[in-house]
């Protein structure tokens, strides 16, 4: 891509707070209409990095720089960036309308008509002058997509969208996601589901334990999906396990968070999981990965040998 149309680009940013990294040494750049989803489980630095990029967490270092801005020195540029985070978070002894109007209303194209043309279009016309406070979970989320496509910025950042989302809504989000794409908007969505998104990405941002352990585009997810089969066992000590598994069954093992991963039928699973608990140690679950996610950190994941060192 060229670099004229880069939206934003992220160097070196991390955020510390109080001794503890919630994001960890990220460079990224996002070009116009580019779609980029970021993948990984709950603590993985996935909300923080979007709230890094929009402004409301402070970084320490790095830079964040938003069509050539640097957002820290010139706030005003922050206009043109709509975020929606999860849980949203509005006025909610106002109603649906008001919490509306209230930031639409930074914008220069704001229209009663256009407020009530995108709630009918998310199905939230019946609840027009309801107090947010009544809503629920899943009609909060709608309101704030319809708010954040509303606005047409620049810069999107949809923290999971479709989590919880009745399939109902599900269309309508996808559309009007590839709608402002083609109107040059640069789009980041964070998930802990790659099936979720459907193909909507350019690529797919991988992080595990606050940092970026790959970034892969969608033609290299394939790659990444197929071949080996992992089993694991969930643990509260996983490199101390993953050593038991080593040297008690002679297998190659992975660490990915809490779950030591190995290559095992299912009889050999059942003796590790009988072992280990014979050792007085808690296995919180057992199993084969099978998530599209699970699949492509486990695979990106290196062997506990080489990660050691040994």
């Amino acid at each position: 891509m060229s670099e004229d149309n880069i939206v934003l680009d992220v160097k070196n940013l991390s955020v510390l707070i109080k001794d503890r990294f919630l994001v960890k040494n990220v460079y990224l750049q996002v070009h116009s209409g580019e779609c980029i989803g970021v993948i990984g489980e709950a603590k993985s630095g996935k909300t923080s990095l979007i709230k890094a990029v929009s402004g409301t967490l402070p970084i320490s270092p790095g830079q964040v720089v938003f069509l050539g801005q640097d957002i820290y020195s010139n706030k005003k540029v922050l206009t043109k960036v709509s975020t929606c985070f999860d849980p949203p978070v509005f006025f909610k002894y106002q109603s649906v309308y008001e919490n509306m109007k209230y930031v639409a209303m930074l914008n220069p194209n704001f229209s009663k008509e256009k407020i009530i043309d995108i709630l009918k279009k998310f199905g939230l016309e019946k609840k027009i002058k309801t107090k947010v406070l009544f809503l629920s979970y899943y009609e909060k989320k709608l309101m704030s997509l319809a708010l954040g496509f509303m606005t047409k910025p620049k810069l999107l950042l949809l923290d999971e969208p479709f989590k919880n989302m009745p399939k109902s809504h599900l269309n309508t989000i996808k559309e009007y996601i590839q709608e402002v794409r083609k109107n040059g908007t640069a789009i980041i969505i964070t998930s802990n589901n790659i099936e979720s998104l459907d193909e909507q990405c350019d690529r797919y941002i991988f992080m595990e334990s606050r940092e970026i352990k790959n970034i892969l585009t969608q033609g290299e997810i394939n790659k990444f999906t197929s071949g080996t089969t992992f089993a694991y066992v969930k643990v509260k000590y996983p490199h101390y396990v993953g050593r038991l598994i080593m040297d008690n069954f002679f297998l190659k093992v992975k660490i990915l968070n809490r779950k030591v991963l190995f290559e095992a039928d299912e009889k050999t699973t059942a003796q590790i999981v009988r072992h280990l608990t014979k050792q007085n140690l808690a296995v919180y679950s057992a199993g084969y990965i099978n998530k599209k996610a699970d699949i492509i950190f486990a695979n990106l994941t290196p062997y506990f040998k080489e990660e050691a060192g040994a």
